[in-house]
């Protein structure tokens, strides 16, 4: 059983999804803890699965299909929110397209894609939703990003770089909203079992040798840090980065 502080009951969560977002499992462990959850994006196969996990735990969902990198349907999407449940007290960021290419190969184009996929919908959800959550004084934000964001990797310029701008992203908007009761932190996550990048057998193979724990992560890996930042628990902490990476930072 959780601990009490650790429960979202009458909690309102909103999941924002772009790319292999994992949107389906986190919108399932914030219902189990109790929240009623909102889910965005331009996935609709992976808001229509998210929102029937929800109900099928009894909880009510409400899927509103928008471009995360889109200012106007952001904000469209908050008002959808809020017309229906009239709070969000949690915003989850999960956007996450991987770019793996040599640096020299790199299109302005593609450059600009990574940075827009990864960073910009994290602003823009923040900025959005922190409007409501500043005026009531009260609120959770937590930001999916990657091991990546302190780590490097060959051919992972853009990548790297995009990730790195959210914990940044993270540690700034907690500390000016500190005073106004919003907490704002961050889960890295180390390589996923069932993310794209590592869908080669040969890919594979090699991170899951290199990793300590001689395995890659799946989303339960993440649940309880996921309910924790999301719940009163967590009332002590702001502008932290939790890294479930399977011990892959203690590399040197």
């Amino acid at each position: 059983m959780l601990p009490k502080g650790m429960s979202l009951k009458d909690k309102v969560a909103v999941v924002g999804g772009l790319g292999q977002s994992w949107q389906k499992e986190i919108a399932s462990y914030l219902a189990e803890a109790g929240a009623s959850v909102a889910v965005f994006g331009k996935d609709k196969d992976e808001m229509t699965a998210a929102v029937q996990a929800v109900e099928k735990l009894g909880k009510q969902a409400l899927a509103v299909t928008t471009d995360p990198t889109s200012p106007g349907e952001v904000s469209k999407m908050v008002q959808s929110v809020l017309k229906k449940w009239q709070k969000i007290d949690i915003l989850v960021n999960s956007f996450n397209l991987f770019l793996a290419k040599p640096l020299p190969e790199i299109s302005a184009v593609e450059w600009t894609k990574a940075l827009e996929a990864n960073i910009t919908p994290v602003f823009l959800s923040t900025q959005a939703v922190g409007r409501h959550m500043l005026e009531r004084k009260e609120g959770k934000v937590i930001n999916i990003t990657s091991g990546l964001a302190e780590r490097g990797l060959p051919n992972g310029s853009a990548y790297c770089a995009a990730k790195g701008a959210v914990v940044q992203f993270t540690r700034a908007v907690a500390l000016e909203w500190a005073r106004s009761n919003v907490r704002v932190n961050a889960i890295a996550l180390g390589w996923m079992e069932d993310s794209a990048e590592v869908s080669k057998e040969e890919w594979h193979q090699n991170l899951v040798r290199y990793a300590p724990l001689k395995r890659l992560a799946g989303p339960e890996d993440f649940a309880a840090a996921l309910v924790y930042l999301a719940s009163d628990a967590s009332s002590f902490v702001t502008g932290s980065t939790f890294y479930i990476t399977g011990g892959l930072m203690a590399h040197g």
